[in-house]
């Protein structure tokens, strides 16, 4: 069994991966808060063995601390959730977790990655939110692509597509309540 994986690591890991991908799709179409933090935490979970298995532990860690960021800010609203400590602690350990499990400067592209993240989950403002993903997006999918991730990178293809299309939509609307004021 163990010879099986090993022999088979890259197809199994792109397996898990492209199932992340998919639990990543679906969480976002639940209406309740706790339904799309337990998706999270598996679609975590998921890029995690898939990651494991390419022998990529930087992401492995780093998916290990997106876990942690998700249930902490799940709780967001209350005093110590909301305290500013929490986002500079998990920029702080993604740094460590960089160095840690260091595998050259590539190492760097999940840790600003998460950095990112973390600051765009901080965020209220969701168009401030959305452009902080792109660096997400843009870094993950460099590492994905050295790293052979081909499930990673298909991901942050469609992440960022769907940006794009959320920023342009957000422009259309702000533009067209421009227009309707100048004409009243």
């Amino acid at each position: 069994m163990i010879a099986f994986f090993q022999a088979h690591s890259f197809v199994i890991g792109q397996i898990f991966g492209f199932c992340a991908m998919f639990v990543g799709i679906l969480m976002y179409q639940f209406k309740k808060h706790r339904t799309i933090m337990l998706l999270m935490v598996l679609n975590a979970a998921l890029w995690c063995l898939h990651f494991l298995l390419l022998g990529k532990y930087t992401a492995v860690f780093m998916n290990l601390l997106n876990v942690a960021r998700a249930v902490i800010y799940s709780f967001r609203g209350r005093k110590w959730a909301d305290h500013i400590i929490i986002p500079v602690a998990i920029c702080a350990v993604s740094l460590g977790i960089s160095a840690a499990t260091w595998d050259g400067p590539l190492s760097l592209l999940p840790a600003v990655a998460t950095v990112s993240a973390t600051c765009a989950g901080w965020q209220t403002d969701t168009r401030k939110l959305k452009l902080l993903t792109i660096p997400v997006c843009v870094c993950w999918f460099i590492y994905n692509l050295f790293s052979r991730s081909l499930a990673g990178m298909a991901n942050e293809t469609f992440v960022l597509c769907s940006v794009f299309v959320a920023l342009y939509r957000l422009h259309r609307e702000r533009k067209a309540q421009l227009q309707g004021r100048s004409l009243s």
